[in-house]
């Protein structure tokens, strides 16, 4: 919750409330004690408040659907309701967008975004401006769409998420063309640098994968990945040919 010197000052703030709460029980100096508990609470309060994450993501589905056989065309949609924890909040950025292939066309609510960059990692971010009102810090509807070139064409596929923000609940699915079946699909995590088995993920059809995850935890890399045959020499062709 907090790193070790806030643990030291959160501790302080309980003590200062236990000491009132000694005065009551000890001593005739009730309003001297009850200005304690009320300075120790208040301090906690704005202690939890300045530790609070900029925004708070609740219901992110992550849906990625190739469009044909060969993986050569893809679109990724990622729905969640945004909400920024303090209101001087003016700009969202998604993060940790993995360039697999060629990646573009990105749009977020169906305009363009109003800046994209890429980190040290070579990862895109793209950014949004938020309205200037309240409804930004209640929870705005968002739609953030891009397209991959090229990113799918190997017979081992992989859809990930690095969770920025703090997320209640984090969604993965894959849905893939009919005529190139799923052989296997697992889901896993990374976080600190471990990678960690998740439970399997449901696989429908032949060709949707899905996972879901309650309360990810902030900073790990939570990935869905699924292996096909690789496509004939016909169904490469017609690839070819669109």
């Amino acid at each position: 919750m907090f790193d070790k010197r806030n643990q030291l000052v959160f501790y302080a703030n309980i003590l200062i409330i236990v000491f009132g709460l000694s005065v009551i029980v000890l001593s005739d100096f009730i309003t001297i004690a009850f200005l304690l508990i009320a300075c120790g609470a208040l301090l906690i309060f704005e202690q939890l408040k300045q530790n609070k994450g900029a925004f708070s993501i609740s219901g992110l589905e992550k849906t990625l659907t190739v469009k044909d056989t060969c993986g050569t065309q893809a679109t990724l949609e990622q729905k969640q309701n945004t909400t920024a924890c303090h209101v001087d909040n003016t700009v969202f950025w998604f993060k940790s967008i993995t360039p697999m292939g060629s990646v573009g066309n990105f749009s977020i609510n169906g305009q363009s975004p109003v800046e994209q960059t890429k980190d040290g990692n070579n990862q895109y971010q793209v950014c949004m401006a938020l309205p200037a009102n309240p409804k930004a810090t209640d929870g705005l509807e968002t739609v953030l769409k891009y397209t991959y070139k090229d990113a799918f064409v190997r017979t081992e596929g992989l859809l990930t998420h690095t969770v920025d923000d703090e997320t209640d609940k984090l969604r993965l699915v894959v849905e893939l063309p009919e005529g190139r079946r799923i052989s296997t699909a697992r889901a896993y995590c990374i976080h600190n640098g471990k990678e960690e088995a998740l439970l399997p993920p449901l696989i429908s059809g032949e060709t949707r994968i899905e996972t879901e995850i309650d309360h990810p935890k902030l900073g790990a890399q939570y990935c869905l990945q699924w292996t096909w045959p690789e496509a004939n020499l016909l169904k490469k062709i017609s690839c070819f040919i669109k």
